[in-house]
């Protein structure tokens, strides 16, 4: 989907709206049809930051992985690095041990010393039993020199697989982040173009009602508001809060934490602080925020982890401490979760807010608006929250 800032076909002409004005019924047509595409704006502008939202969630797991992948490469190339240490010693020892024997009427044992394959140890190691001046320790030399050559050779061949996957992970990491950028340009270019187009209808609208435009924005925004609201105090639609929990607990069974309301104030305090704030991509903080960023910070900031820096992997952290509990049970300062459809068994839950209570919730939900205080959306709202503290 784009947006352009020029009107599209269908929207009305100011001729057609000077014409619409002539007779009652013509007028009432028009000003639903306009009314209509106000609508239609707004639910375009959802679908967009919908996409924008998943990009963005989906950027934010790949760099998970990345940094992953990155950690055990690294974990790999420090255990190589003590692994070649120790067989670089054991095999001087051994190196030793064979050159005295060859001196002492080894025969052809020091030709084996330069031992590269695994054939050729367990070779050298055959042959080296067979004399009768090698003592027991010595054999254990030899076995240990042996051993820590395979080591090596081991961790290399993990270590070489683990960098084709470091490389793959760190691809598709740019990719998603690609992604996700031009998601958000989409956002905000489509904001732009919608503010004209709205700006335009709203004083159509004020034309045909005899009113004036800020009046007729105003209209429009709290009819949203109110149905925003209304959708709010109906129960998600994505699953069954009677059912149960990802967690394992029974919702409504009276196991679920009470909040620790210290925390949980500071940590509202904390969001509440950033309103008026820009969204941008991997935001967080200081004055920067994306949704999981800021439900990160905010509970950092009274001492409580509730997961990384992605929505997907603060839902599960929660399922895994076994602290989701219905949304019909949320209470303030609980993690509210969206995703797509509001299934809590699709993987990627795209969002994160935080919940203040009377159907309200704070977000940082997209490039083309900053961090916010809203009502609750009911669509793709997955039907258990998460409870950080308690």
């Amino acid at each position: 989907m784009s947006a352009s800032a020029a009107p599209r076909p269908d929207y009305p002409t100011w001729t057609e709206v000077q014409a619409a004005k002539q007779n009652e019924a013509a007028k009432k047509a028009e000003i639903a049809k306009i009314e209509q595409l106000v609508k239609d704006l707004q639910v375009e502008a959802d679908a967009l930051a919908k996409v924008a939202m998943e990009k963005a969630e989906d950027a934010l797991l790949a760099q998970g992985e990345l940094q992953a992948a990155e950690a055990k490469t690294s974990r790999l190339a420090d255990q190589l690095a003590d692994a070649q240490k120790r067989a670089d010693s054991s095999a001087k020892l051994a190196a030793a041990l064979v050159a005295r024997l060859a001196r002492s009427g080894g025969s052809d044992a020091s030709m084996m010393l330069a031992f590269s394959s695994e054939a050729d140890a367990d070779r050298l190691l055959s042959r080296l039993g067979t004399m009768s001046k090698l003592t027991e320790s010595s054999t254990a030399l030899v076995e240990q020199a042996i051993f820590d050559k395979r080591t090596v050779e081991s961790i290399s061949a993990e270590a070489e697989v683990a960098e084709t996957e470091r490389r793959s992970r760190a691809d598709a990491a740019t990719k998603a982040q690609a992604d996700a950028e031009q998601a958000a340009a989409q956002v905000e270019a489509q904001v732009a173009a919608q503010s004209s187009n709205r700006s335009l209808m709203y004083a159509q609208l004020a034309s045909l009602k005899g009113t004036t435009a800020a009046v007729e924005q105003q209209y429009a925004e709290g009819v949203a508001a109110d149905k925003a609201a209304e959708e709010a105090n109906q129960p998600p639609a994505g699953g069954n809060p009677g059912g149960s929990t990802p967690g394992g607990g029974t919702p409504g069974g009276g196991t679920a934490p009470t909040p620790v309301a210290a925390a949980v104030e500071g940590a509202i305090n904390y969001a509440k602080a950033q309103l008026g704030e820009r969204y941008q991509l991997g935001g967080m903080g200081p004055d920067v925020w994306d949704c999981s960023g800021l439900t990160k910070a905010s509970y950092a900031s009274v001492g409580v982890y509730i997961g990384t820096h992605s929505s997907t992997d603060q839902y599960n952290y929660m399922a895994r401490q076994g602290r989701l509990v219905p949304y019909s049970q949320a209470q303030p300062g609980d993690l509210l979760f969206y995703s797509d459809g509001g299934s809590a068994s699709v993987a990627r839950k795209y969002h994160v807010t935080i919940y203040l209570g009377a159907g309200k919730m704070i977000e940082a939900p997209n490039p083309s608006v900053p961090v916010r205080i809203v009502n609750v959306r009911n669509s793709d709202l997955v039907p258990y929250a998460g409870r950080p503290t308690g």
